[in-house]
């Protein structure tokens, strides 16, 4: 499903923005103790038997994945962002469509769930005719920041930022966008650059990359 969406993304980047305007795991070596020879005295009690998950260190213990659901709640803190989210599917010409109204967000479905590995894939409008709309401030996010995913049953995940990058909408990288992979990520899409009256749309996309906190320690 995902290396069919990747082919319809291939001559721009899947967001549409018609509508926007000017406005590493350690190892512990366990050596058994000397034990005192006596034959005066009775040997001492066994020892109670510990399983290996109780002998492995913190940072062996691997958390089970997380159940896969539909986000509805979208939260970036850095930024004061705390939005609605809808799913959204892909228009005629190959874009991903956008939410009607610019306070809400994007997924991009059919599409990959939260807990489930691949690329999550959220849009927002940048700016409306009458000002900045959810996703103005994107651009401010920094390598660290903090993204959370919700549902309707406050079941949530806690997505880290790599990298907020920008590019001409025509070299924006799709494969690494929409394309399957064995980790689980979250990228937000948004318009950036000029404004063009003419073709109405923003001459660039600006991309914010983030990867499940803890993704390396999950079990699957």
């Amino acid at each position: 499903m995902m290396k069919r969406l990747v082919i319809l993304f291939t001559i721009v980047l899947a967001v549409s923005c018609a509508g926007c305007g000017p406005a590493k795991q350690a190892k512990e070596n366990i050596k058994p103790q000397p034990q005192p020879h006596s034959h005066s005295l009775p040997s001492p009690p066994s020892p109670p038997m510990v399983n290996d998950t109780e002998m492995q260190p913190a940072e062996n213990m691997r958390r089970p994945l997380p159940k896969p659901f539909m986000p509805t709640e979208l939260i970036i803190p850095a930024i004061k962002v705390k939005a609605s989210v809808e799913p959204v599917g892909v228009l005629e010409d190959g874009q991903m469509d956008v939410p009607k109204h610019t306070d809400i967000v994007g997924v991009l479905h059919p599409g990959v769930l939260a807990g489930e590995p691949g690329n999550i894939v959220m849009d927002g409008h940048v700016d409306s005719y009458t000002g900045p709309a959810i996703f103005f401030n994107l651009k401010k996010l920094k390598p660290g920041d903090s993204i959370i995913v919700r549902d309707h049953a406050k079941q949530k995940l806690t997505y880290i930022v790599e990298a907020v990058e920008s590019y001409p909408t025509s070299e924006a990288p799709v494969e690494r966008v929409f394309g399957d992979t064995t980790e689980h990520r979250l990228n937000l899409v948004t318009c950036s650059g000029k404004y063009s009256r003419k073709k109405k749309e923003h001459e660039q996309r600006l991309i914010v990359f983030a990867k499940l906190d803890g993704d390396d320690e999950l079990d699957q």
